[in-house]
């Protein structure tokens, strides 16, 4: 192959799963309704994920594979991908779930922060895989075999590494909470033994002819599960905004109408539309570091009341409320924010 015409099939295979990869990682960032988790953090997952996770996982697979061949007697390819590639590759990325756990928990509350970083650290590996993938399809095969890798890789299995890691994100995101140590380590490996399991299956149907369509089963059951655990997570997230925020009423921290505006999300909404349609961009604003300081502070109080003061969390508490009440400030009059719903 000319060394242009492999320059431009590498162009177009780092295309192929970029954009994919764009539009997944925007979906998972809406997944995240109350409180955004910070830029850098979420771009340090992706890139753990998109660099040493793959070259690590790379390095340990090359280094078992003379053993693997060995001991497999002429199914080397099966048994690699399907009971050496899962467990290597999933631990690698839970790493980085790890290092969030105990370096950045702060910012991490429940199950719901663990699936989104699972799912971007996921993202991350899948997209420097299939960047290998497409090149090497298009070497063998031409542009039909690149255009079928891009349907499978990028479309079909779009989710598959993302859903694969918010297993062991949901076990990190049990732990959170858990003061014991064995407890704490059991729902870690639990999610990880989870993942690890998902990805085995997807693997080893994808490996077998005439069970491949089966992966597609397989993959989109792991994808119906984590969407079940969003769902039980939002409706745990809106109950603790109601419960945590219903105080800061009483102290006088949020009037009656915000708290009712902020606790419910389709509220929330409108009140952004009615606000952009009257105010204009400024209030808007103000609004909108308003709910999420709420919020923030919301979260920040049931760390409190399941951690104590871990991480300061009784200065970052007042913090929040002295933030509340000069924003509540800057936007002048309450009753912009309080307009009737």
């Amino acid at each position: 192959m000319p060394y242009v015409s492999a320059f431009l099939v590498l162009l177009l295979s780092i295309v192929g799963s970029v954009l994919p990869t764009i539009i997944y990682v925007l979906v998972v960032w809406r997944i995240d309704r109350y409180e955004k988790e910070p830029v850098q953090l979420l771009t340090v997952a992706f890139l753990w994920g998109a660099l040493p996770a793959i070259a690590v996982s790379a390095i340990i697979e090359i280094a078992t594979d003379a053993p693997v061949v060995v001991m497999s007697q002429g199914h080397h390819e099966l048994v690699s991908s399907s009971f050496i590639a899962p467990p290597v590759e999933e631990l690698v990325k839970g790493l980085a779930l790890l290092g969030l756990l105990w370096l950045a928990r702060a910012e991490l509350d429940d199950v719901l922060d663990g699936i989104i970083y699972g799912s971007i650290i996921g993202f991350g590996f899948a997209m420097t895989e299939n960047v290998f993938y497409l090149f090497g399809a298009w070497q063998e095969k031409g542009f039909g075999g690149w255009s079928i890798v891009v349907l499978i890789r990028a479309i079909a299995f779009g989710f598959s590494h993302a859903t694969f890691t918010s297993f062991t994100g949901i076990g990190v995101g049990l732990a959170r909470y858990e003061k014991s140590a064995l407890r704490r380590w059991l729902l870690i490996l639990g999610g990880l033994s989870a993942a690890t399991v998902a990805h085995s299956l997807h693997n080893f149907f994808l490996s077998v002819p005439n069970l491949c369509l089966l992966t597609i089963f397989v993959d989109w059951a792991g994808v119906s599960v984590v969407f079940v655990v969003i769902l039980l997570a939002w409706r745990r997230e809106r109950a603790w905004i109601e419960t945590h925020l219903a105080e800061e009423v009483s102290l006088g921290v949020l009037s009656q109408l915000q708290f009712q505006v902020i606790a419910s999300r389709r509220k929330r909404l409108k009140r952004q539309w009615q606000l952009l349609g009257v105010s204009g961009l400024s209030q808007l604003r103000q609004w909108r570091k308003l709910v999420s300081a709420a919020t923030e502070l919301a979260f920040k109080k049931h760390q409190l009341d399941k951690m104590g003061d871990e991480r300061r969390n009784v200065a970052a508490v007042e913090a929040l409320r002295a933030r509340i009440v000069r924003l509540r400030q800057g936007l002048g009059n309450d009753m912009v924010a309080d307009a009737a719903s």
